[in-house]
């Protein structure tokens, strides 16, 4: 009886296991592959770019969907739904794992204007930036009474995709610092200092000067970046000094004679044939500009910074500051990125807020037409009155 007893005990025992390994597996089974009432699938997500997906498809239409799932690991549903988006999936680009087509955003009426007016302007020759969009979308969303709309930044990227604009940019060249950084910055940081230490110039009478280019893209009838393009070019001399005062700017023209139109005071415009500055230009700079400083017709001992510029190193320049009573330091090449001052804080704002002008301008409706119906340049007044008061705001910040 005891051994009778024993083994029913056992088989109930051993039900009782079975049982707990069919309710595991059932649970297992339901964490792999999910339920009809929303249970969550655990399996491991994966995603696959246009490539695979057009891969997979023609493998599907050469012999069947379950076929082309076995031999690339796919389940079939995505077969089906990969063969229904056939067309845009080739239309993509092949590294991009999702499609979900352009959406038509919320301001269709001012999506297609600023689409109309991009494409009207292009085909005049007009360049076209992004401040351009912004600009022209915010003044067709107040003709429409449209409240809330910012025209920002990521609404246009947004709709330059719906309506298939993209953005050209020149390609340039970023300055590399040379691999001899540290043998070069020691010997000039100690030259700058052994002549402050010799000379004790006051704050008013270390300065440094810099060039820059600034370019124009004006409407002409060929295609942007192509050559023949034609642009207006001028080139701006800036001077700072140490206590942060700064110079009257000097601008160079590029045209042959200095234009008669009277130009505002606090600015000084001459012309060169190239829009260049030469050496003889750099002459009439430390004359007109350095030497009109404050105290400067003293002569008192004082020191001017400039870049490697060759024009900056020829004998008449060299001459001129010694008759000033000046110390030339010049930075060596390849540094300026980091010890040139206006070129690391004053040129690219002063340049960004004059091409801000220049656009506000183009889009402002107040110039003159050629005879062909095109806008004609801005003249050299207007260009120098932006620049002027640019200066000023410069000099209050």
């Amino acid at each position: 009886n005891h051994g009778w007893i024993r083994f029913e005990s056992l088989l109930k025992f051993s039900s009782q296991i079975d049982k707990i390994n069919t309710i595991k597996k059932q649970a297992d089974h339901l964490e792999t592959s999910g339920s009809k009432v929303g249970q969550v699938n655990k399996q491991q997500r994966r995603s696959y770019d246009a490539n695979f997906k057009i891969t997979v498809v023609n493998k599907a239409a050469s012999t069947n969907n379950c076929q082309a799932a076995k031999k690339f690991g796919v389940r079939e549903c995505n077969v089906r739904r990969w063969r229904a988006e056939k067309q845009c999936l080739k239309d993509a680009n092949s590294q991009r794992k999702s499609y979900h087509g352009p959406q038509s955003g919320r301001f269709i009426e001012v999506d297609r204007r600023v689409f109309e007016y991009v494409r009207e302007k292009r085909s005049e020759g007009m360049p076209i930036t992004r401040a351009v969009i912004q600009l022209k979308a915010l003044e067709i969303a107040r003709e429409l009474n449209i409240t809330g709309f910012k025209a920002s930044l990521g609404w246009c990227r947004r709709m330059m995709r719906r309506n298939g604009l993209s953005l050209r940019r020149r390609m340039s060249l970023a300055q590399h610092l040379p691999s001899d950084f540290g043998e070069k910055l020691l010997p000039f940081q100690r030259f700058v200092i052994n002549l402050r230490k010799k000379h004790s110039y006051p704050l008013d009478q270390i300065g440094n000067a810099d060039q820059t280019p600034i370019y124009f893209d004006m409407p002409t009838s060929v295609t942007v970046n192509r050559k023949g393009e034609k642009s207006v070019r001028i080139t701006v001399m800036l001077t700072c000094l140490a206590d942060g005062s700064k110079l009257p700017p000097y601008v160079i023209l590029k045209r042959k004679t200095v234009p008669k139109d009277p130009i505002a005071a606090g600015i000084i415009v001459r012309a060169q044939e190239k829009g260049w500055m030469e050496s003889g230009l750099v002459v009439d700079l430390l004359k007109v500009v350095w030497g009109a400083r404050y105290r400067g017709l003293r002569k008192r001992r004082n020191m001017l910074v400039l870049d490697a510029f060759r024009r900056h190193l020829t004998e008449s320049v060299k001459s001129q500051v010694r008759a000033m009573n000046a110390d030339l330091v010049i930075i060596p090449g390849g540094m300026t990125s980091q010890l040139q001052v206006l070129d690391v804080v004053v040129n690219k704002p002063f340049k960004d807020n004059l091409r801000k002008k220049y656009t506000e301008w183009l889009l402002s409706g107040n110039h003159t037409l050629t005879p062909t119906g095109k806008i004609q340049k801005p003249s050299v007044r207007l260009l120098c009155e932006l620049g002027l008061q640019l200066t000023i705001i410069l000099i209050i910040d």
